[in-house]
């Protein structure tokens, strides 16, 4: 049906009564207006299965029960309905309203009186309109809803698709890690990268906000990452090797994008024939946690966000690593969900979590966000580990 046209029901056996309402109806200034008649419940159920009808006029002394206007009213609703009596008892217009007709006229007024009737059929079919133009808005905002919804999922594998194996081997060092969005989409990233003579680079990334904006970036930093590694594996750069370069690196081409986007990052580089840990960081917080002979500590560096300054800081350190260890690494989002009541109990908190005895990624995630049915920022978990 053409969303401008109005099908009005008219449910009566009396042709004086039809063409009364008829010629009210043809008396509104509202065009595109159709007439569907019943006269009968045989006819009435016929029309209600082909059509949606903006009003109902009903004929109480079409032998009308009340219990017959309440079933055309609901199904009506919340469009409204009109019963026609015979006279203006305070009875029968009673009996009318309780039985869900929004309006009552009577077969006097509609002789007399025409055009206050033809006023209220008129403001009844522009509620109906409303309420189409509601329901079609809605319809169509739903519509919206479930192709957006459709995008991230698909945006959401694509990602998934750019992420590391949630376990990586290489030599005596395992990678692991584990990650929670709060929507579809994760502003939070790592990558783990296997390189030259027993070297290993790992990341954690923690975008500004979280959604789609923030998804996007992650996509750009894998993106910018392989570009980076193709030249080093053609030995035309070693910045993969330099924590602090390649956080320079990064920063440079977050910034020519000029998307309004910043991340903050941890970059270690392991070289497993030297024995040593070997990391920068770009404004992020909380600071991985290294525990050694159960004992964990967080590790101490400094430097500035990605993509907010053209010149930033960063602070690059090298430590040795012990025989045994295990490092974890955070985004920001543990902070929100973990236990303490200010940030130094918080970073305590988490440091005697990771202290715990086989502890790992994904036992720490279960652990601060059980029962949580969302969480309010994106959480990601990494564990670099010999052990």
């Amino acid at each position: 049906m053409n969303h401008l046209e109005q099908r009005i029901l008219i449910y009566t056996d009396d042709a004086q009564t039809q063409d009364r309402v008829v010629e009210l109806c043809e008396l509104c200034e509202a065009s595109h207006l159709r007439i569907s008649v019943a006269a009968n419940p045989n006819e009435l159920k016929d029309l209600f299965d082909h059509h949606d009808f903006a009003l109902a006029f009903v004929d109480m002394d079409n032998q009308v029960a009340p219990e017959l206007l309440d079933d055309i009213a609901l199904q009506l609703s919340p469009k409204p309905t009109i019963a026609i009596v015979a006279d203006g008892s305070a009875d029968s217009l009673l009996v009318s309203m309780r039985n869900g007709a929004d309006s009552v006229f009577t077969q006097d007024e509609m002789a007399s009186t025409p055009s206050k009737l033809v006023y209220c059929i008129e403001r009844q079919l522009q509620r109906a309109a409303r309420i189409d133009e509601v329901g079609f808005l809605r319809d169509s905002l739903s519509n919206s809803l479930e192709e957006l919804k459709a995008d991230q999922i698909a945006a959401r594998e694509i990602q998934e698709r750019l992420l590391p194996d949630t376990e990586t081997v290489s030599g005596d060092l395992k990678v692991e890690y584990s990650m929670h969005a709060s929507m579809v989409l994760s502003g939070d990233f790592v990558d783990i990268i296997k390189l030259r003579k027993g070297k290993l680079l790992f990341y954690l990334a923690d975008v500004s906000g979280h959604g789609a904006s923030s998804a996007l970036v992650t996509v750009l930093l894998k993106n910018i990452t392989n570009r980076i590694l193709r030249a080093y594996n053609l030995s035309k750069s070693k910045v993969p090797e330099n924590p602090e370069a390649l956080l320079a690196l990064f920063n440079q081409e977050l910034l020519v994008t000029s998307i309004g986007k910043h991340l903050t990052i941890f970059v270690g580089v392991i070289d497993q024939n030297e024995n040593q840990l070997d990391y920068a960081v770009g404004g992020h917080h909380p600071m991985p946690v290294l525990v050694t002979q159960g004992e964990a500590n967080s590790l101490e560096g400094r430097g500035m966000p990605i993509g907010l300054f053209e010149d930033p800081s960063f602070e690059r350190r090298q430590i040795n690593l012990e025989k045994q260890f295990k490092l974890f690494l955070f985004s920001d989002g543990i902070l929100e969900i973990i236990k303490g009541d200010n940030l130094l109990e918080k970073e305590q908190n988490l440091r005697s979590l990771c202290e715990q005895v086989d502890q790992s990624p994904a036992a720490i995630l279960a652990t601060v966000d059980a029962g949580r049915e969302s969480l309010p920022d994106d959480v990601a978990v990494m564990m670099v580990s010999r052990q």
